[in-house]
C-alpha cells in the first residue's frame, strides 16, 4: 500500500514537471538580420512565426513543426512571395533560418538573435 501510494505522488510529480521541460525555445521574439522583429508563436500547425516591425510587418514568414531545436516547415519570403520549403534551428538564443530548393539544395539564408524586451 505504502508503495502504491509513493508511486503514485511521484507520478503526480513527473506530471506536475512536464510544462516546464516542454517549453518550446522557438517561442518568443526574434531579431532579425535587417533589424526588423519577428514573433514566433503556437498555431493550428505547429509554430506560426510573423513580422511584427518593418515594412513588411504583419506577413506570415512561415510555419514550423515541432520537436525541436530543428523545426522543419515552409519558409515565406515576403519580398518575393515564393514559399520553401525549409526550417528554424535554435541553438541558445540564435535561430537559423534554412530554405530548401527543390527540398534538396539548403542553406542558412538568415541567423536572427533573440530578441531583448
Amino acid at each position: 500500500m505504502l508503495r502504491s501510494v509513493r508511486l503514485a505522488a511521484l507520478l503526480s510529480a513527473l506530471a506536475s514537471a512536464v510544462p516546464a521541460v516542454a517549453a518550446e525555445p522557438v517561442l518568443g521574439l526574434w531579431k532579425a538580420e535587417n533589424g526588423e522583429t519577428v514573433s514566433v508563436r503556437p498555431c493550428a500547425a505547429g509554430f506560426c512565426g510573423r513580422i511584427e516591425s518593418g515594412p513588411y510587418k504583419g506577413s506570415a514568414i512561415g510555419t514550423v513543426a515541432a520537436p525541436g531545436p530543428d523545426y522543419k516547415g515552409k519558409i515565406n519570403d515576403p519580398r518575393s512571395g515564393k514559399v520553401y520549403t525549409g526550417s528554424m534551428l535554435v541553438t541558445g538564443d540564435r535561430l537559423d533560418l534554412k530554405g530548401c530548393l527543390m527540398e534538396v539544395f539548403c542553406k542558412t539564408v538568415q541567423t536572427w538573435k533573440r530578441a531583448r524586451p
